[in-house]
């Protein structure tokens, strides 16, 4: 008999996410560091919250954000043109909200359920029901 493999839960940070890790106060810190933990499949970040949130990954203030969040979700052509697509369809969704949606959805390609940490959940909401997969969406 086959054993089952148990659910790996990714998560995808947004801006306010990133700059708590970054910066924030140790309170919000410490809800995303708890959030991280708990996504047993990994996390992402957008390179376009990245460049909203002021995370340069060669900075040394950047090290604890860099080692609890490897991954990057790229803004390539692909990803700019579905977030130029989700956002004709909320367009009051940000531009970075919709590169969140694109990593959501790319990250839930792979089959697992995916967590969207952010700050703006009612457009992160309108924007995931456009998407294919299945995420949950926690508020920061």
């Amino acid at each position: 008999m086959a054993r089952r493999q148990p659910v790996r839960r990714r998560l995808v940070v947004d801006n306010e996410a990133a700059s708590a890790l970054l910066r924030g106060p140790d309170a919000k810190r410490r809800q995303v560091i708890e959030a991280l933990a708990a996504a047993d499949g990994g996390a992402v970040v957008p390179t376009a919250v990245r460049a909203e949130a002021g995370w340069d990954r060669r900075a040394g203030q950047a090290a604890l954000a860099n080692q609890l969040v490897p991954d990057d979700d790229p803004l390539d052509r692909p990803g700019a043109d579905r977030a130029a697509e989700l956002r004709a369809v909320v367009p009051a969704a940000s531009v970075v909200d919709a590169c969140v949606a694109v990593a959501a959805e790319r990250a839930a390609s792979r089959g697992s359920p995916v967590e969207i940490l952010s700050s703006d959940p009612a457009d992160i909401a309108a924007l995931a029901a456009q998407l294919g997969g299945r995420f949950d969406i926690r508020r920061l």
